[in-house]
């Protein structure tokens, strides 16, 4: 599934030096030097995040002197000791790690979506596992929407169309099926991440459904652990049918950002897999809109959305019912998804905002009703 891993090892920013930095550069520059590196910022969430500025040997090089680099130095601070040891090396965990990894190294390059442009991407020997390198977005101005309040609706239709770059050219592709090229991509039901959580996964996300916060959103939408996994299994099946295509996987607020000019980009490829239009469409209108909002425009933004599809060639595009019944559907991911994030990983704020747009949207579109018939 991966490449050979290279011989580096990062336990900390500080053995990020020009020599290792010359030499991943060097994949997409083979004559770069770099010079000198300064830190500029880090963050440290399951993956650690840092900001560089670089100074080269060639002052006319084309590589930015202000570069991003994702890499795993540690994970956040006081999560369960369950969920710190399935992100580590070998842990169940890291298949998200694997996949964002081999999604920029490999894939990339066949999309033309507004997302961040990469100069390597590989896995490393050691703790650290993999290191992706590329712009720093935030010079193009991008920036990440505030989670708590959400997307307006007009954002949310720049986000849908920008998901429609990522889903019209691999509609009902072979490369997805068995066998095909792409077949290595998370698969609803089969791939890595889905055995991860039937081994083990779903005993580690009962421990944080005790949360206050968390216990009131699901009592309120009338669910508790045992309903929303069997709705969740029951999603999976339902997203697995044809006709699949590429997906992010995970486009809810933190993962998107907005350029000055109105569009809409989108990070962190963790998650992504093959399978449904609907798991993309739904989770990012559902996480990023107030109830109240999504409610008044849904299903104008469905209508957009498969507009541009046919709009791309798209022959295979669901009928507007059918679209409307599966995006009905498809809260059961994103309302599992954030009961289970740990309040760590963003903040209690964020966690319960997010959570409760699902939660009500499980609700009011009576989706634990369609997934039990």
């Amino acid at each position: 599934m991966t490449s050979q891993a290279l011989p580096i090892t990062l336990r900390s920013a500080e053995d990020i030096t020009p020599e290792v930095l010359t030499s991943l550069l060097r994949h997409s520059d083979p004559g770069v030097v770099v010079t000198d590196i300064a830190v500029r910022h880090t963050w440290q969430g399951t993956t650690s995040h840092v900001h560089l500025d670089v100074e080269y040997a060639d002052p006319a090089t084309r590589l930015p002197r202000n570069l991003f680099l994702k890499t795993q130095l540690s994970t956040v601070h006081d999560l369960p000791d369950a969920v710190d040891v399935e992100l580590s090396q070998g842990g169940g965990g890291t298949v998200l790690l694997d996949d964002e990894t081999r999604f920029y190294r490999d894939l990339r390059a066949d999309l033309n979506v507004e997302t961040m442009t990469t100069y390597f991407a590989d896995h490393l020997d050691g703790p650290s596992q993999f290191i992706i390198v590329g712009e720093d977005i935030t010079l193009r101005g991008a920036q990440v929407p505030d989670a708590v309040a959400g997307l307006s609706v007009e954002q949310v239709d720049e986000l849908l169309f920008t998901l429609s770059q990522v889903h019209a050219p691999f509609w009902d592709s072979p490369r997805l099926a068995e066998g095909g090229d792409l077949s290595w991509l998370q698969h609803p039901l089969t791939g890595g991440f889905a055995e991860f959580l039937r081994a083990s996964g779903f005993a580690i996300i009962r421990a944080f459904l005790e949360h206050p916060h968390k216990k009131e959103q699901l009592n309120a939408a009338g669910a508790d652990a045992d309903t929303m996994e069997a709705a969740f299994w029951k999603l999976q099946e339902r997203i697995a049918r044809d006709p699949i295509t590429l997906l992010h996987g995970d486009p809810h607020p933190r993962n998107t950002y907005a350029l000055p000019d109105g569009r809409m980009g989108i990070l962190d490829w963790q998650l992504v897999r093959r399978g449904s239009w609907s798991h993309d469409v739904g989770y990012a209108l559902i996480g990023a809109l107030p109830p109240e909002l999504r409610r008044a425009h849904e299903r104008e933004l469905l209508d957009n959305y498969r507009g541009r599809l046919l709009d791309a060639g798209v022959t295979s595009a669901p009928d507007r019912e059918q679209m409307w019944t599966a995006y009905r559907e498809s809260p059961a991911w994103g309302f599992c998804m954030w009961a289970i994030t740990p309040d760590q990983m963003y903040s209690v704020e964020i966690v319960s905002a997010v959570l409760g747009r699902f939660a009500e949207a499980y609700s009011d579109l009576g989706t634990s009703k369609l997934l039990s018939a």
